[in-house]
């Protein structure tokens, strides 16, 4: 098994180039280092800020959280405009650390968070309301049915024009694997799908672990 899709120095000059974060996405950056927290980092955060921005996002959804990190880095494009973001979060902890880091980041009037799991709460939300979802829960999905369950509930979510990002969707190189486990092989259908989907068109960028951006065709 490969375990990195891109040069770890190439990785660590792109993270040098960033401005310095402050207040609570640096003290995320740091308790995650002291305590091997997940978290998408810097590079791949300031994208999902410039994806959101440059597309002026108003309604944004990330479905699973962790730590709050990306989702503050999205607040910060929806926050001018006034826009509104939604999490889900399933695991008690990673919920309570998110809430515990929208209150530092001064962001918790201009979040909805909720506790539970996607595949519950999901078909609670309005169709097509979306500009931007993320989506990063496909590494801890353990069923390879449920990555395109997750892909076809959130495009019914999007509306025309907007974004739908997943993370993780080259997962470690595992993808490249001819028996992969069921995990990869969700991630695996998952990218299939994606690119051929009739309602979306699709990239995927290897940064990271692998970052999908699709846009949903206009009605």
């Amino acid at each position: 098994m490969i375990d990195t899709i891109t040069n770890i120095a190439i990785e660590d000059y792109l993270a040098a180039l960033m401005p310095p974060r402050t207040g609570a996405l640096a003290e995320l950056e740091q308790r995650a280092a002291q305590q091997g927290l997940a978290l998408v980092g810097p590079v791949q955060g300031q994208l999902l800020y410039i994806l959101a921005r440059t597309m002026g996002a108003r309604q944004a959804l990330e479905v699973g959280t962790t730590t709050g990190y990306a989702a503050i880095w999205i607040l910060q494009a929806l926050q001018p405009v006034g826009g509104h973001l939604t999490v889900i979060e399933s695991e008690s902890r990673r919920y309570q650390l998110a809430h515990e880091f929208f209150a530092k980041a001064h962001v918790s009037n201009d979040v909805t968070l909720h506790q539970g799991q996607w595949k519950d709460i999901l078909p609670r939300l309005n169709l097509a309301s979306y500009d931007l979802i993320f989506l990063d829960i496909l590494r801890s999905l353990t069923a390879d049915d449920q990555a395109l369950q997750a892909l076809h509930m959130c495009v019914a979510l999007l509306r025309p024009g907007g974004l739908l990002i997943g993370d993780n969707v080259l997962c470690s190189a595992q993808v490249l694997e001819d028996q992969p486990p069921p995990t990869v092989r969700g991630i695996q259908l998952f990218n299939q799908a994606l690119m051929r989907h009739p309602e979306l068109e699709s990239t995927i960028v290897p940064l990271r672990d692998g970052v999908s951006i699709s846009r949903k065709k206009d009605a």
